[in-house]
């Protein structure tokens, strides 16, 4: 009722806008569940999502009410600066490079989140936006086993209607699930959000791990069935701070499953060690461990060794490329035009690091620009959980340093949306706790 009461300090009206409603749950629900490839290909491809961003602006635009509310909360936001800085460096790429998908894009991405901020603080609701998430988590989560044992993307079968060049992906001969996204990684990525979501109790306002143990035990499966090893190494580390922050109560709650967890994985291997699951088990495991150790245990279990070399010793060549002198530092290449470099006789084609990426396409300013926005957030969420000691602000941050981290060693692959409602989640919620305290200090609610 304390969330209702805040709609109606802010704007009342927006309790009854029912359409405008139907437009925000609809574009949370499809961003997280319908495919970048899904849509209609007019020019330019009209995704779910930006179906959804057309129909909420054009109902904007014929409430002005509503449309100057929407521009004042941009005016003010914290993200403002460098979101501004950002869009302006996408401007003159744009120009220089005459590419107008360098601008057109970063604008949809970021005209996205603020509409997402602002539907679920003032339509939606953030309690409600969590649950809708969720919901997603356990769809997605479900799906991936399917998926799985299915042997090819479902989505991909039935859902590619606009042109892409996704593909199902295989490593060691065992299949790789998507999910809803382009490739396994970016699934990963997606992975890695949903797993801050499901250790929220809002009601208690706590954090605990297995807050949803069926949702939490199905996400790490799908981790590993996406046969990422940066990906399965930073949600190992995800889960050991999401304990380590929650409540003493929780933390000794959370160690004894743990534990326990832990000996019936053992039991598992000693008894399946040696059939197909318990081997692909064990070769996602020592492949982590090969990662960051620099070993090849992981060959012993059936893994494809020298894939899994040649793709780290590729990775170690991409920062190498901000030293190429061909590169215009200052202005980026765009975004539509194909990179391609030769390093030490290594051909160089997929930028595997979201940061390096950004350099070739917007050079140093939309590299730093984003970075700075990246910085900007994660400050805001540390003040915010110092603030109101709130599960959302704190699992948010675990959950955005890790997605962030990971796109060291990852592109975005079209999963920054993934993020931005994370994002959106947490703008909402301190933006109504703020509210709160305004109107408990002025004693009006």
């Amino acid at each position: 009722m304390r969330e209702q009461s805040a709609y109606v300090a802010e704007e009342p009206e927006l309790r009854n806008l029912k359409v405008l409603f139907s437009l925000m749950v609809f574009l949370i629900i499809t961003d997280f569940v319908m495919p970048q490839y899904f849509g209609i290909h007019i020019g330019y491809d009209l995704t779910c999502t930006r179906l959804a961003d057309l129909l909420i602006v054009l109902y904007m635009f014929l409430n002005r009410k509503i449309l100057t509310h929407f521009g004042d909360m941009v005016i003010h936001h914290i993200f403002i600066i460098p979101f501004a800085i950002y869009l302006f460096v996408s401007i003159y790429t744009m120009v220089c490079r005459v590419d107008i998908n360098s601008f057109f894009l970063v604008f949809l991405e970021i005209l996205t989140f603020y509409i997402l901020v602002y539907g679920i603080r003032y339509i939606v609701g953030w309690k409600r936006a969590i649950k809708l998430s969720i919901g997603c988590a356990y769809f997605l989560g479900i799906y991936g086993l399917i998926e799985f044992f299915y042997g090819q993307s479902i989505y991909l079968k039935f859902f590619s209607t606009v042109p892409n060049s996704v593909a199902n992906s295989y490593r060691s001969g065992f299949y790789r699930i998507m999910g809803p996204c382009g490739h396994a990684l970016g699934y990963g990525l997606l992975l890695l959000l949903f797993i801050a979501l499901a250790c929220m109790d809002i009601e208690k306002d706590e954090v605990y791990l297995f807050k949803r143990p069926f949702l939490i035990g199905l996400l790490y499966v799908n981790v590993f069935l996406t046969g990422s090893r940066s990906t399965l190494g930073i949600a190992l580390i995800e889960m050991l701070l999401i304990v380590l922050i929650s409540g003493a109560k929780n933390i000794k709650k959370s160690c004894i499953i743990i534990f326990f967890l832990l000996v019936a994985l053992g039991g598992f291997l000693l008894l399946f060690g040696r059939t197909g699951i318990g081997r692909y088990v064990m070769m996602q495991i020592t492949s982590v461990m090969d990662q960051f150790l620099g070993t090849s245990y992981s060959g012993i279990f059936g893994a494809d060794t020298t894939t899994l070399d040649n793709s780290e010793e590729y990775r170690k060549y991409l920062p190498r490329i901000f030293q190429l002198d061909w590169l215009n530092p200052w202005i980026g290449r765009g975004v539509s035009r194909v990179f391609s470099a030769q390093i030490d006789g290594i051909y160089i084609k997929s930028i595997d690091n979201f940061y390096v990426s950004q350099y070739i396409k917007y050079g140093y300013p939309g590299m730093i620009a984003y970075i700075l926005f990246i910085v900007v957030a994660i400050v805001f969420l540390i003040r915010a959980a110092w603030k109101y000691h709130s599960c959302v602000f704190k699992l948010v941050l675990i959950a955005t340093v890790c997605y962030f981290f990971n796109l060291w060693w990852l592109d975005a692959l079209q999963t920054l949306k993934f993020e931005y409602v994370l994002l959106a989640i947490a703008c909402a919620c301190y933006m109504w706790k703020e509210q709160m305290m305004k109107c408990d200090n002025e004693q009006l609610c």
